[in-house]
């Protein structure tokens, strides 16, 4: 007689959430393994083939093998959705505009208290802007140099 609790084996399915019939194939995998049956009594049990069988028992010891690989300790590391970077990017953005307008609004101070700083800017900007026309009676030097190559 062994001392503590008795061995339940196959039995511990039935505490497991599932269908009936997904219980009842798991007891009978579990009960071959345990070599309480024989693989022809498992296949008369479930109403299968040997084949089928063999395929079933490989794929729920494979999908028991993975769950018991090792994992990352702690919680995994959740991602952000799509919605929260998109509302993280216009936040940025949002910012990066208002920065931009409280420097439009300084120069604009600026400008209408010292408008000596901005006045030789403006000056270049109209003068750049403004198509020079050529005066009457005065040749351009490039004119000018031609005509002497030609032996005006």
């Amino acid at each position: 007689m062994s001392r503590g609790r008795p061995i339940e084996g196959p039995k511990l399915v039935e505490r497991l959430e599932g269908s009936v019939d997904a219980k009842r194939r798991l007891r009978v995998i579990l009960q071959t393994v345990a070599g309480e049956l024989t693989v022809a009594e498992a296949c008369a049990e479930l109403g299968i083939g040997k084949t089928a069988f063999f395929e079933l028992r490989g794929r729920v010891l494979q999908t028991s093998l993975a769950d018991l690989e090792p994992k990352a300790v702690g919680r995994p590391r959740q991602e952000a959705p799509a919605e929260e970077a998109e509302l993280e990017r216009l936040k940025q953005e949002n910012q990066r505009l208002l920065d931009d307008l409280e420097i439009a609004h300084v120069r604009e101070e600026i400008a209408l208290a010292m408008p000596e700083v901005f006045e030789p800017l403006r000056e270049k900007k109209r003068s750049s802007k403004a198509v020079k026309k050529p005066q009457p009676g005065k040749r351009k030097r490039s004119q000018k140099k031609s005509k002497k190559k030609r032996g005006w």
